[in-house]
């Protein structure tokens, strides 16, 4: 087995960054280098479209507003001041 050139990435190394890459988190060299491979491997673009497109469709549905009751019952449950709505998920203290 021949050792890839360390700018190439192989199919391994594409799925373990997946949602790494899906979700902008990575330096713009190692996107670059995903980018390279999968343009040029047919499996890999199609896991990643795929991954993409789920992770689209997750995000359209999910949009449900929890009530600010069910939230201020969570924040003392906790132990933290109810989150502000205006910041959702950050405490106001």
């Amino acid at each position: 087995m021949t050792p890839m050139p360390e700018d190439e990435i192989d199919c391994g190394a594409v799925v373990a960054e997946l949602y790494t890459f899906l979700d902008g988190e990575l330096t713009e060299s190692r996107r670059v280098q995903i980018s390279a491979h999968m343009h040029g491997c047919v499996d890999c673009h199609e896991v990643i479209e795929f991954h993409a497109e789920l992770k689209m469709a997750i995000a359209q549905k999910c949009r449900e507003q929890v009530p600010d009751e069910m939230r201020a019952r969570i924040a003392k449950a906790l132990g933290m001041n109810p989150p502000s709505r205006e910041f959702p998920g950050f405490s106001d203290g």
